[in-house]
C-alpha cells in the first residue's frame, strides 16, 4: 500500500516531518467502520488494530494509543489494511475520534498518551 494523502487527510493532519517516517501501513481488525481521525490500538495476540480501548478490564493491548487513521476504514467484514499517523506529527484536535463514552479525563488521557508518542493534538482548524 503507497503511503499517499487525500484531500480530506488535510482537515486532520497538520504537520508532519516526512510522511516515509511519520506513517505507517496496518491491518484494522475485521468488525470495524472507523472513520478517518479515530485514535487507534495495537492488539498485542494478533498486531492488528481497533479503535484505542478505554475499558478498566481490557486486558489485549488496544487501551494504549498507537496512532490516528489517516483515511477512513471500514473492515466490518474483513481486516483490511489503513495508513495511521504513527509519530512527528500535529493533528487537528477537533479531527480526533474518541471512544464512544470517553469522558473529558479518559481524552485528555489519550492526547497526553499520543503526545508521548509524538502526536501532538493542537486546538487549530
Amino acid at each position: 500500500m503507497a503511503i499517499e494523502e487525500n484531500d480530506r487527510a488535510f482537515s486532520l493532519l497538520k504537520y508532519e516531518a516526512d510522511k516515509n517516517y511519520c506513517r505507517e501501513v496496518v491491518t484494522i481488525a475485521s468488525g470495524q467502520n472507523l472513520k478517518m481521525g479515530t485514535i487507534v490500538g495495537e492488539k498485542s495476540a494478533d498486531g492488528t488494530y481497533k479503535i484505542v480501548s478505554i475499558a478498566a478490564d481490557e486486558t489485549d493491548g488496544s487501551d494504549t494509543p498507537i496512532g490516528v487513521l489517516m483515511e477512513d476504514v471500514d473492515a466490518t467484514s474483513a481486516a483490511k489494511e489503513a495508513i495511521i499517523v504513527a509519530r512527528d506529527v500535529i493533528v487537528a484536535e477537533s479531527a480526533l475520534i474518541y471512544p464512544t463514552g470517553a469522558t473529558a479525563d479518559q481524552k485528555k488521557a489519550l492526547k497526553k498518551a499520543l503526545e508521548g508518542r509524538g502526536i501532538v493534538a493542537r486546538a487549530i482548524a
